[in-house]
């Protein structure tokens, strides 16, 4: 993706016009502003080998989930906007979910004040990930705070030429019988379009509210990310880092993906240091076959993945998908 006019992506990471355009819809506009309403279908069939210790556990199966996306946008005075947006999920086991559900308010390609569920500044992007896990814990990767949380959010965005600035905020709840407080997280990022195919980002989250009974959030974290984008091919660079103020333990990701066209190509290494150090290294691919059909919103992506924990029972996961992706 190019970024040509970074204020304007960033105040408006999902425009709800433009996205339904896209991917089909139905959109009606009237005096009060733009309503629209689509989503997608994606559906996988999946097949993973774990090996865990003595355990070679093979799983085949198939899952999936409907997204409808209602979203209604409103422009008033001197560029300013109102806007909501909400994503049940309806998935094939039955249960339902949701990903986005906000409020925002703002100007365009200046401020943005968001509340409610969304995903803040990717820090740590991983591409075509259609199917990525991990044979041991998931690597930091600086996206703790990054959101759509259970129990709110609620985040700043301000742009100023090429430099965009995000303050976003998460609260967790009190799931520690021996913390004081429920933990409330910020997570400041600061990112810089130098070219038209150059973006570099910095960020951090940290908790407001550190509680030292409360090991499990009591940290803080760092990361950074480049992106260079040209034509058909992107690059990303990103880097993350974390330290426990309570335990002995720090976290180190790095990563790396590369999308050309329509095939995607990631890895990840991870180190966790508690004394000893624990590596992982896991690796995924993915590639689109488009317009299935003759279908322009039909797609059908091949993935898998690698992932394998240098300890001493070597854990390693391998996994294979077919997602078939319909916009609707």
């Amino acid at each position: 993706m190019k970024f040509n006019t970074f204020g304007k992506l960033s105040l408006a990471s999902v425009l709800v016009s433009t996205a339904l355009a896209a991917n089909a819809g139905i959109s009606v506009e009237n005096e009060m502003g733009l309503f629209t309403i689509g989503g997608d279908v994606e559906y996988d069939l999946n097949f993973t080998d774990k090996e865990r210790g003595n355990s070679d556990k093979q799983n085949f199966n198939q899952d999936g989930r409907i997204l409808v996306q209602i979203a209604a946008e409103r422009a008033v005075a001197n560029d300013h906007y109102l806007k909501v947006q909400v994503q049940p999920l309806l998935k094939s086991s039955g249960d339902v979910d949701l990903d986005d559900a906000f409020f925002a308010i703002g100007r365009q390609a200046d401020w943005e004040l968001k509340i409610g569920r969304f995903e803040a500044f990717d820090m740590f992007p991983v591409g075509q990930d259609t199917m990525l896990d991990f044979a041991g814990d998931e690597p930091y990767r600086l996206k703790e705070a990054r959101g759509r949380g259970d129990y709110g959010q609620v985040s700043y965005a301000k742009s100023f030429d090429n430099l965009y600035f995000e303050l976003a905020s998460l609260f967790k709840e009190n799931n520690s019988t021996d913390a004081d407080k429920n933990a409330v997280f910020v997570r400041p990022v600061l990112a810089f379009q130098a070219t038209d195919s150059l973006r570099f980002a910095a960020g951090m989250e940290a908790n407001l509210t550190a509680d030292k009974k409360d090991e499990a959030n009591d940290y803080i974290g760092y990361g950074a990310t480049i992106q260079y984008a040209v034509q058909d091919f992107s690059l990303d660079l990103s880097y993350a880092y974390r330290d426990f103020d309570t335990v002995k333990q720090d976290d180190t990701s790095i990563g790396a993906v590369i999308q050309y066209k329509r095939f995607g190509l990631g890895h990840i290494y991870s180190e966790t240091d508690t004394g000893s150090k624990e590596k992982m290294n896991t690796t995924w691919a993915s590639y689109e076959i488009a317009n299935v059909m003759d279908v322009q919103d039909f797609s059908i992506y091949l993935g898998s993945y690698f992932s394998k924990v240098d300890n001493d029972s070597d854990d390693q996961d391998v996994g294979v998908r077919v997602r078939f992706k319909y916009f609707f």
